[in-house]
């Protein structure tokens, strides 16, 4: 058997390898890590020369697991996140906090609860907080898999949360916009109907990364016998503001989703009737004292706004 130096393989490399198997692709993986393509492309064949393994078949679209690959990743993945956890525990230990939250939040939504996470930060110093900006699907598997000890998404993103093993707190109501270009016709009107999108072009997210947005929009048109004009799917909101600035469509998202348009260019019109909640999910089984103590912070302030 091949001896195997694992001095030159850093967990960086456990954490890429990690990556290109999950986007199977080393331009995705690169943009997640802020390393150039060619970087990732030639750290992985030093990575495979180090360890005596093809890990990835390579060909124009994508690169897929080997065998040897498929079993690497399987073996390696729950070791690569105790490692993480076991450093970043490491760390909170060395600044002599006596406890630790991770927090995931939406990748493209504002940050509602800033203010009042920097409230909890300065009033408990003892504990130590990380944030990680993530996409709908990365929030759903960091929280499944115990990575984050909760997160802040969209209530129609919710569905998939089974109720025996994940609590859910409405923290904030936010209105539905309809996003599209400033030249766009409806553009310059105040508010909206669903009515008024009839037969109007629509931006979609994708349902393997949010199956509850798209039944969502489906459901709203649905209530006025309308079916919606699809001109093009995106794996989140913000990879249709190049669409929306070209007239492409519409796209409905909340009222976090690009609070500062971009140069003005991007009009949010009210869509009136309608709704949405940022939500905070967490799993039942977490007993973190840290995220209890912030969970009781939040619903206080979701009680004080219904008063």
């Amino acid at each position: 058997m091949r001896e195997i130096n694992l001095y030159n393989i850093s967990v960086l490399d456990l954490e890429l390898f990690m990556n290109v198997a999950k986007y199977g692709s080393f331009t995705k993986a690169g943009e997640k890590l802020f390393m150039a393509q060619s970087v990732v492309s030639k750290r992985i064949s030093q990575i495979e020369n180090e360890l005596g393994l093809s890990l990835f078949i390579r060909n124009k679209r994508q690169v897929v697991l080997t065998p040897a690959g498929r079993v690497l990743e399987e073996r390696i993945g729950n070791v690569l996140d105790d490692i993480l956890d076991a450093i970043q525990a490491a760390h909170v230990a060395q600044t002599g906090a006596s406890g630790y939250l991770c927090i995931g939040y939406l990748e493209w939504g504002d940050l509602t609860f800033i203010d009042g996470l920097r409230k909890f930060i300065k009033d408990n110093p003892q504990f130590s907080i990380s944030m990680y900006r993530e996409n709908f699907p990365e929030l759903r598997e960091g929280i499944a898999q115990g990575r984050v000890d909760m997160i802040f998404t969209m209530s129609y993103d919710c569905d998939v949360f089974l109720a025996g093993e994940y609590d859910i707190l409405k923290f904030q109501k936010v209105p539905l916009m309809a996003h599209m270009y400033r030249e766009h016709p409806l553009a310059s009107r105040k508010s909206l109907a669903i009515e008024d999108l009839r037969g109007q072009p629509m931006l979609m997210v994708d349902q393997k990364s949010s199956s509850g947005y798209g039944e969502y929009v489906r459901g709203l048109f649905r209530k006025h016998n309308i079916r919606p004009v699809v001109a093009q799917y995106a794996h989140n909101g913000g990879e249709h503001i190049g669409n929306i600035l070209i007239n492409k469509g519409i796209l409905l998202a909340s009222g976090q989703f690009l609070q500062n348009s971009v140069d003005g260019q991007i009009v949010r019109v009210p869509v009136r009737d309608e709704e949405l909640y940022v939500t905070v999910v967490w799993r039942k089984e977490n007993r973190n004292l840290v995220l209890m103590k912030y969970l009781q912070v939040l619903a206080e302030e979701v009680d004080s706004e219904t008063l």
